[in-house]
């Protein structure tokens, strides 16, 4: 049977409420007696009812990750890279990660990310692949309910963030490019423009075509999106033009290996006739043939930040209006495909 905080009380020959302070850090409690509660819970193996604690404390000892249909990475694991990043710093402070994903259908598909804060279920949120809208963000802010943004927040969006850097990423894909003699390279958006990243990739693709080639043929970019034949068209359309392009940057892996599929079909061998690249470093880069060069996003690191970050703003450490906002560099792993 598991040990109760009464046993715990009873073998460190302290008051239970005593033990809470302890536990808690709520009161002071003399060190020697501390030791002795310690000594006892570790004895004993005791672990803390957190529905108990709860109750007392006004925390659960969660934070949740609500993920919207549009994050990049549901589809090629990266989002597992998150959790993972996320479980680590949680674990650090005995917090546990749990998940709310976007309801289908839903009459209003924002509301997933308020029913942990409504439910109560979460001290704080991670929001993933969230378009900022007026409703989520204005009651979360309203109410001071702490929460970290997984991306780049709009101009207007006084909250804490941690993002890659997809400008960077995007620029380094050009550069490496560049440096193996591509002129005519094109670009294909990750998904709508109405998502940070594939406006953020589509600048600095174009701010590098502008300072290796002195500007930008609009011929040259596509918009892709989240069908799962995006990149089919857009590549057919890249290929037939008067100039076609000799290499292609896909916003995304799995708009990358369409690319593949789809300038094979036309006759045309990668890298030798046209060279690729893709975004995320995903499983699909490295499982296709050729593998596809790749700029990888650090979501591993951005799980752990992102983490760290919320605990802290949940427990005090840092001022819910001081507003931290992290952006950390991409990588390129070169491959096959260019």
């Amino acid at each position: 049977m598991a040990a109760t905080i009464k046993d715990v009380a009873k073998a460190a020959g302290v008051a239970v409420c005593t033990v809470s302070f302890a536990m808690n850090g709520s009161a002071h409690v003399a060190e020697e007696t501390k030791k002795r509660i310690f000594e006892a819970i570790d004895r004993l193996n005791y672990r803390p009812n957190q529905s108990a604690r709860g109750l007392v404390t006004k925390r659960t000892n969660n934070i949740g990750l609500a993920v919207s249909e549009t994050a990049d990475g549901l589809e090629n694991g990266i989002l597992l890279d998150v959790i993972k990043g996320m479980g680590q710093a949680a674990g650090n402070y005995n917090y546990d990660v749990m998940l709310s994903f976007q309801k289908p259908q839903a009459a209003r598909p924002d509301d997933h990310l308020l029913d942990v804060y409504r439910k109560q279920s979460a001290d704080g949120l991670i929001m993933m692949g969230t378009k900022m809208g007026e409703t989520p963000y204005r009651e979360l802010v309203a109410k001071r309910f702490p929460f970290v943004l997984l991306g780049r927040p709009s101009s207007d969006c006084q909250c804490h963030s941690v993002n890659a850097d997809n400008e960077q990423g995007a620029y380094l894909a050009v550069e490496y490019l560049a440096g193996k003699g591509h002129k005519r390279i094109a670009f294909i958006t990750p998904c709508s423009l109405e998502v940070d990243a594939s406006q953020d990739r589509l600048t600095g693709y174009r701010r590098a075509m502008s300072a290796f080639f002195g500007g930008v043929d609009d011929q040259l970019i596509a918009y892709g999106s989240f069908a799962s034949d995006s990149g089919y068209a857009e590549t057919e359309r890249l290929l037939s033009l008067k100039e076609r392009p000799t290499a292609i940057i896909a916003g995304r892996d799995v708009i990358a290996s369409r690319v593949i599929e789809k300038a094979t079909d036309l006759g045309y061998k990668v890298p030798d006739d046209l060279a690729v690249m893709g975004f995320d470093n995903s499983i699909i880069s490295q499982a296709a043939r050729p593998a596809i060069t790749s700029i990888e996003l650090p979501m591993l690191e951005m799980g752990y930040k992102a983490s760290n970050l919320l605990i802290q703003l949940i427990e005090g450490g840092i001022s819910y209006d001081d507003t931290q906002r992290i952006v950390l560099p991409c990588t390129l792993h070169a491959r096959e495909s260019a």
